[in-house]
């Protein structure tokens, strides 16, 4: 629970590029402008905060099969509660962008990309493909990529099941294999990082096992190798190596693991506190987040022309905070105000 506030800021990190920025086809902050914001951006989005989605499966995969033996009783009974979890806030916050979308393209012309197509033009493809693959293999509400995938490795997860039991640990070592080398087929909603890292969850709960107890011996030998891995992965990718995903992908699951020790170490030694109200308000910043982070990043380069590394570097780690802050207080004022609503536009956290 500790981990679910900061790995949300994680996500906001992640989708915080003030690079690549265009307003109305015109692009105002190119790739590679500015290295000194790049390299910063490269460690914490791509290094360090590119943990959080792999993190968010496992721990998903886990609590799936906590405490109870599969059945398809127990299966029907957890897609029940997956629809409020889930679905019911996967559909709102995808009819909530598009709303959004077709009030920015018909009253904010001039601060769209132009690189959407234009909703007048949909075609019935398009429509259908809002809530699966609007756009780059994302819903319409990108960032709930997430909870696509999520919801459909769930409804796959008596095969999870069955294949983690039988398989037991040759069942991780091929999805892990499968996931490392990109060994997979590129279908929006079918991603190997789900089925991955879902399983990996998944098989600590089916065998009965605590992850916190069992990564607890290697929290140093995971740290270090996993520092040595992300100063590794930077110099690569700043001398513009390419081919090495694969060393990448090794340095997600070390980070995991190295995490999750780190927080069940300062939990244990009460350094670490859980806060239920910010644990409480993840899922609000991780829903709401993805449209008032493109429209301010675009404002703040649009503001600050000619950009500079000053520039882009403050705005990198203050619009992903300020992001966070306005969302903590949106969620408190709508749980004190609409608690009903809230609980069904957060899935019930």
């Amino acid at each position: 629970m500790f981990l679910r506030f900061p790995l949300i800021v994680a996500v906001v990190f992640i989708h915080t590029n003030l690079t690549d920025i265009m307003i109305n086809g015109t692009l105002l902050v190119d790739e590679g402008q500015f290295p000194i914001h790049d390299l910063f951006r490269h460690v914490v989005t791509n290094e360090l905060a590119c943990i959080a989605v792999p993190l968010f499966f496992f721990i998903s995969g886990f609590l799936f099969f906590y405490r109870s033996d599969f059945s398809l009783a127990v299966y029907g009974m957890k897609l029940k509660k997956r629809i409020r979890t889930l679905l019911i806030p996967y559909l709102f916050w995808n009819i909530i962008v598009f709303l959004l979308l077709l009030l920015t393209q018909l009253f904010l012309s001039s601060m769209t990309s132009g690189r959407n197509k234009l909703i007048s033009d949909y075609s019935w493809l398009d429509w259908l493909n809002l809530f699966w693959d609007h756009r780059e293999g994302m819903p319409i509400c990108y960032q709930f990529w997430f909870i696509r995938d999520l919801i459909f490795v769930i409804l796959c997860s008596p095969a999870v099941y069955y294949f983690i039991r039988y398989g037991k640990i040759f069942s991780l070592i091929i999805l892990g294999v499968l996931w490392t080398f990109g060994l997979w087929f590129k279908v929006p909603g079918i991603s190997i990082t789900a089925f991955f890292f879902f399983s990996f969850g998944a098989w600590f709960s089916i065998n009965k096992r605590n992850f916190a107890i069992d990564f607890k011996p290697i929290l140093w030998p995971a740290t270090i190798l996993y520092m040595m891995l992300l100063v590794a992965g930077t110099l690569l990718w700043y001398n513009k190596v390419t081919g090495y995903s694969f060393l990448y992908n090794i340095g997600i699951v070390v980070g995991l693991v190295a995490i999750v020790a780190w927080t069940a170490y300062g939990i244990a030694k009460k350094r670490l506190c859980v806060s239920a109200f910010l644990a409480g308000s993840a899922f609000f910043v991780y829903a709401y987040h993805g449209m008032p982070i493109a429209f301010i990043t675009k404002y703040w380069v649009k503001l600050f022309q000619p950009a500079s590394e000053i520039t882009m570097l403050a705005g990198y780690f203050l619009i992903p905070l300020f992001i966070v802050g306005v969302g903590i207080g949106v969620y408190a004022g709508l749980r004190k105000y609409f608690p009903a609503f809230t609980g069904l536009i957060t899935g019930g956290r």
